[in-house]
């Protein structure tokens, strides 16, 4: 192998040059970081073309000057100055590629920049930048060949290098930009979720008057009501109930998206929860002209959950049932136990009790399945006008289950109706 001092003499061959080559493209394509790669570009260039000095000046269109963050040899931050001074400005103005032997001679060098640095050019060559289209993105220059002047085998290289700092530059900018898009998404996340927070509570300050008036007025104490005055009060109640509910389930989503949702899992007998869950949800339905069927045994295993998410989970999903399904219709909430497979996972060894919710509903195409529990979803726009709703209630659902460690599978046709299942585990003292 040669030592540094042949190397410079006579210069590198053609196949230690690909090899830098390949190392320098390795290189600038795993860097991300734009300041990084602006230093990695310069450092490696210097090395690969047997330089003192490398600097990498990017074109700022909107301000008509070519800079430098970094400046490889030097100790400015950043240069800059006006896109048609100096070679490099040249370069930049013309797309030339400039080979000059003695920097001194060339009328269109600088020489102000070495008095200032004290430092003494001697020879240049200086390659435009390009991007995929062509334009010109930045100039970079190498200073003082350590071994004679640059030739053509350096300009074939120089050229292979600037074509690689194009593409490493675009990704680097786009990566970039997309990390700052990212943040102001966040950004806008968090505001949004401290908007629906305020939004919720300022709208359940007036709300608590409100059912305590018609409360009040429908128990007759303030003195007694017409048959029709107590049916109007009731259309109010009503509505003023399904306010409360949607502010309720917009607050606590905001809660759970937050990160806040916090599981407080016990021993709790399943069967009772779903029974009553079901007989609350019942005048809805029979309003509706709905049936309500169980299929709960009363045998079932207490389960380690946390009996109020859970408790949440399953009216929202009778409420959807309820909401989607047509009059005539029919709602069947069923719950069975089984024992653990031999793979079960640590909590789940005891065995589970498996939950299902089936209705006659209007059902849900199959490629919109998996979208259903998506914030604000609605599988048809339609939906929001025709049926109401936010759009939170499976959302909440999912992630309340997600807190569980399990999942909600469906099954849906439409015009069939649709099954909702999902899986707790039974409690220890089971076993």
């Amino acid at each position: 192998m040669m030592d540094n001092d042949a190397q410079r003499e006579t210069g590198l061959g053609d196949a230690a040059r690909l090899r830098i080559l390949l190392d320098v493209i390795k290189a600038m394509s795993a860097e991300t970081d734009f300041d990084r790669l602006l230093q990695l570009i310069m450092e490696e260039t210097t090395r690969a073309m047997e330089a003192d000095r490398s600097t990498l000046f990017l074109v700022d269109h909107e301000r008509g000057e070519l800079w430098s963050r970094v400046a490889l040899g030097l100790q400015h931050q950043e240069i800059r100055f006006k896109s048609h001074l100096g070679i490099a400005g040249h370069v930049a103005t013309t797309g030339e590629l400039l080979n000059i032997p003695d920097a001194y001679e060339d009328p269109r060098f600088n020489q102000e920049v070495d008095r200032q640095t004290g430092y003494r050019t001697k020879t240049i060559l200086c390659m435009p930048v390009r991007n995929k289209v062509g334009t010109i993105i930045g100039v970079l220059q190498v200073l003082n060949k350590r071994s004679g002047v640059f030739t053509a085998a350096d300009q074939e290289m120089l050229d292979a290098l600037a074509s690689q700092a194009a593409i490493a530059l675009e990704n680097a900018k786009l990566y970039e930009d997309l990390r700052r898009a990212y943040g102001e998404l966040k950004q806008l996340d968090a505001m949004k979720g401290n908007f629906l927070a305020n939004i919720s509570h300022e709208l359940r300050t007036p709300l608590a008057p409100i059912i305590g008036y018609v409360e009040m007025l429908l128990s007759g104490r303030p003195g007694p009501l017409t048959d029709r005055q107590h049916s109007h009060l009731q259309v109010v109640e009503q509505a003023v109930q399904r306010l409360q509910g949607l502010i309720e389930d917009l607050l606590a989503f905001v809660q759970m998206d937050q990160g806040e949702l916090t599981i407080q899992a016990r021993s709790f007998a399943i069967g009772p929860l779903l029974e009553e869950r079901g007989r609350l949800s019942m005048p809805r339905a029979t309003e509706k002209g709905l049936m309500v069927e169980f299929g709960i045994p009363p045998e079932l295993p207490d389960v380690r959950v946390d009996p109020k998410q859970i408790a949440r989970s399953l009216m929202l999903l009778l409420d959807n049932a309820i909401k989607f399904t047509p009059q005539g219709g029919r709602i069947t909430l069923s719950a069975k136990a089984h024992i653990a497979p031999d793979d079960a996972p640590p909590g789940w060894q005891h065995g589970y009790v498996e939950v299902s919710l089936s209705d006659t509903g209007i059902g849900i195409p199959a490629d919109r399945v998996p979208r259903i529990f998506d914030k604000f979803y609605q599988v048809d726009a339609s939906a929001t006008r025709s049926y109401g709703g936010t759009g939170l209630g499976l959302a909440l659902v999912k992630q309340i289950m997600d807190a569980h460690g399990t999942r909600v599978n469906v099954e849906s046709a439409p015009g069939v109706g649709s099954t909702f299942r999902f899986r707790l585990p039974i409690a220890e003292s089971n076993a």
